[in-house]
């Protein structure tokens, strides 16, 4: 039996592994040299403490077991740092213990002050009133990551990559590339991330799918290490907060505080590379009609933020870049739909790509 995967990054890879597992010989097909798209513009966390408790805890508890396999078979740098999330002000701290208090599922422990900035040198002590401490993430840089992971799976499996390769047809039984050759599979697996214009654009235009575009910023490398870190809007922007007590009124709270931060959807995530440089951000801009524009007044908001839970004041950027992915509008996690016999669409993890996909396919992709 053969299989076809369109796209090297998180959810092609993840596909991929689990139908070289069931014994299909697989081909990747990836239009670029190596993986360009959102799986390399993250932070490179693997971030269960984000999702709520059910299937998509599970998927992801799933998936952190897979990226350490993987790590453990090649070059692939990591960390089980946990992670630590500062709270500074009264609203962040009641949430917190709350969340304490209803995951039992979790191995979660509040920090004071001093304990925090013991573990992570760089927060700033002045009006930090605790923190709250998970030992389920781990870190990756993903730029290295989704670009090792294919020499991993081809060396381990009858799986192989073919890059430069762009498919401007499927259907049914085969893909056609952009040079004309037709290739033959019994399924085919499109992965294609944020591109809804090349394959099945009728089916995105339809599907209940939009873009978020983020901003992202790198420091210069740093002397002293720490663990991946969150601040309190976090608990604006992740599925597992969504029913604490007294969420609302820590929305309206933020609404008047940072105003600008709401509006462009940003909570702050730094984590720290194998270089001990920081990736800082992110911001979160919705809609299909996205202009290329870099925007300062973002990026200004995400740093102002940074510096209020960090005390770097050299801090040096030195890069910045633009991300995107693609979300579903609906509420859910994923998105597998059948266009044509034997042909699906795997999609729709927004940023939780690196957290789900691993574990989402392996459950998912061997049910087709």
């Amino acid at each position: 039996m053969k299989a076809i995967v369109i796209g090297s990054g998180i959810m092609g890879l993840a596909t991929a592994r689990v139908l070289g597992l069931r014994g299909f010989e697989t081909l990747v097909l990836e239009r670029n040299p190596k993986a360009q798209g959102s799986s390399i513009r993250n932070f490179g966390m693997v971030w269960p403490i984000g999702q709520p408790e059910g299937q998509a805890l599970e998927w992801a508890l799933k998936s952190r077991s897979i990226w350490l396999e993987l790590a453990s078979q090649g070059a692939i740098w990591h960390q089980k740092s946990g992670s630590i999330m500062a709270l500074r002000n009264a609203y962040e701290l009641a949430l917190a213990h709350n969340f304490l208090d209803v995951e039992r599922g979790r191995t979660l422990s509040m920090l004071h002050a001093e304990e925090a900035v013991a573990r992570a040198p760089y927060l700033k002590r002045q009006g930090l009133l605790g923190a709250l401490y998970s030992d389920s993430e781990i870190i990756v840089e993903a730029r290295q990551a989704i670009r090792v992971i294919p020499d991993l799976l081809s060396a381990t499996s009858n799986i192989r990559f073919r890059f430069n390769t762009a498919v401007k047809e499927t259907a049914t039984g085969y893909v056609i590339t952009a040079r004309g050759e037709k290739i033959d599979a019994d399924i085919i697996v499109i992965c294609n991330g944020y591109d809804f214009a090349t394959l099945y654009p009728a089916f995105f235009d339809t599907a209940p799918m939009t873009l978020s575009v983020l901003q992202m910023l790198r420091s210069e490398a740093l002397s002293l290490e720490t663990p991946p870190i969150c601040a309190g809007l976090t608990f604006l922007h992740y599925p597992s907060y969504q029913k604490l007590e007294n969420l609302e009124e820590y929305k309206v709270f933020c609404g008047q505080r940072y105003p600008k931060l709401i509006e462009y959807g940003i909570h702050l995530l730094v984590s720290q590379n194998e270089q001990r440089c920081l990736t800082i951000g992110d911001s979160h801009v919705y809609g299909r009609d996205i202009d290329p524009f870099r925007e300062e007044e973002i990026d200004s908001a995400i740093l102002d933020y940074f510096h209020e839970v960090f005390d770097i004041p050299e801090l040096k950027i030195k890069q910045r870049w633009n991300g995107t992915y693609a979300k579903l509008t609906n509420g859910f996690n994923h998105l597998l739909q059948e266009v044509d016999k034997g042909v699906w669409v795997f999609n729709g993890p927004g940023g939780a790509g690196m957290t789900l996909s691993f574990g989402m396919a392996d459950d998912l992709i061997a049910k087709l």
